[in-house]
């Protein structure tokens, strides 16, 4: 489900104000989150320091993260956007060390300067000048998604300071209620961007493949998995993720594979693996 949100947001841009689509996936799974999270009646922070922390992980992760995304998707290529959000979980461990002043390992430095060079290359590396590829990956689009990702981890990092505490479904569902604050204004500000008469099959399609699949039962399910499978076992499933995108691309998209390409993306995938499994001793 997840690797089909980078082709479904580019598709959704191609549709409308890119800004727009962003926001309105959100606010969408927000709409349904809020609702999931009364229905079960997960409960609520009890504290205003942790409501401070549901807002921040709601608005970083499920507001200003798919607006980033949508907007350098709007300038760039879903092969690359894939590739970039491939090093989440090493920024969300460099933060998580920061914040919480813990010296990681040797294996995990090298592990990040591998999955580092990777993406340095990808963002860096353009195809010649007059194809469809080089007008649509643009240095500016990558450049955004790579700090959507950033925010997207200062999120994981704040969410999960929150979750030993009222749980991670709670934390979840009422972090994508929460950031309706934020969205629904934003959603009305922007909405006279995009002509909504002309928004066809193709473009509400994609919407809801965001809102539902993406943000609501992909989350589900990931949590169901962890939950059965263990963390170490299920976690490495998801470097399968930006290869199924880059492959959904080719397919859907029409989106060129190049060498530099799977360098970067091999480079990517194998510094995330190395960090990851030198985390575990932590």
């Amino acid at each position: 489900m997840w690797s089909g949100t980078a082709i479904a947001n580019k598709v959704a841009v191609a549709h409308m104000d890119p800004m727009t689509a962003g926001v309105l996936r959100s606010m969408l799974a927000g709409i349904l989150g809020a609702g999931v999270a009364l229905v079960a009646r997960f409960p609520r922070p009890t504290s205003p320091r942790l409501w401070a922390l549901l807002m921040l992980s709601g608005v970083c992760s499920f507001a200003l993260w798919p607006l980033l995304l949508s907007l350098g998707l709007g300038m760039t290529t879903a092969n690359h956007a894939a590739l970039i959000m491939a090093i989440l979980p090493v920024l969300t461990g460099l933060i998580a060390a920061t914040v919480e002043r813990r010296t990681p390992r040797l294996g995990w430095w090298i592990g990040v300067g591998i999955a580092v060079a990777g993406t340095v290359l990808l963002v860096s590396q353009r195809s010649r000048p007059g194809t469809d590829t080089a007008r649509s990956a643009s240095l500016l689009g990558d450049v955004i998604i790579l700090a959507g990702t950033g925010v997207c981890a200062s999120g994981y990092v704040i969410g999960g300071r929150l979750s030993p505490v009222i749980g991670t479904w709670a934390t979840t569902f009422w972090g994508l209620a929460s950031a309706l604050v934020v969205l629904v204004p934003t959603f009305v500000w922007l909405s006279p961007r995009t002509e909504w008469g002309a928004v066809g099959t193709a473009g509400w399609s994609a919407i809801a493949y965001m809102t539902v699949l993406s943000s609501l039962i992909g989350y589900a399910a990931w949590f169901w998995a962890l939950g059965h499978g263990g963390i170490t076992r299920i976690a490495s499933w998801q470097f399968m993720q930006p290869v199924l995108t880059v492959a959904w691309a080719a397919m859907l998209l029409g989106e060129t594979v190049t060498l530099p390409l799977v360098g970067a993306a091999a480079a990517i995938l194998v510094g995330t693996s190395v960090a990851q499994r030198a985390a575990r001793g932590w």
